[in-house]
């Protein structure tokens, strides 16, 4: 929001951890993040997907049954796609049901070579 973009060193961490990461230092972010204002399944799942590891991806099915709604894939590919902090939040790391490259708000070609620098993908 405008407020940060007049006071810059708010971001300054983010930056610094963002910058670690696109240089191949940094598998994990340690941000503090508020997700307090956000529904509480939009909250679950990006929870769990928190939880997916550097270097691995994930299924939109897999995700919604381990938040407990394992019918929900769709709602969490609504999720990914609404997803205000990707990369920290890393919705790259969530493929299709086949493995497939499906579904990234930034493009497919971000989130190949975002897959490609995590070695997710060859």
């Amino acid at each position: 929001g405008p407020r940060v973009l007049r006071s810059p060193r708010s971001v300054d961490e983010a930056r610094r951890e963002l910058d670690e990461y696109f240089a191949g230092r940094r598998q994990a972010f340690d941000l503090p993040l508020d997700l307090r204002t956000l529904p509480p399944f939009t909250v679950d799942v990006l929870k769990e997907l928190a939880r997916v590891p550097y270097g691995q991806t994930t299924t939109y099915g897999a995700l919604a049954s381990r938040v407990g709604r394992p019918r929900a894939a769709r709602a969490v590919g609504t999720v990914m796609n609404r997803n205000r902090i990707p990369i920290v939040l890393p919705c790259h790391r969530v493929v299709g049901a086949s493995g497939s490259l499906v579904g990234y708000a930034g493009g497919l070609e971000r989130k190949t070579a975002l897959l490609e620098l995590e070695g997710a993908i060859l």
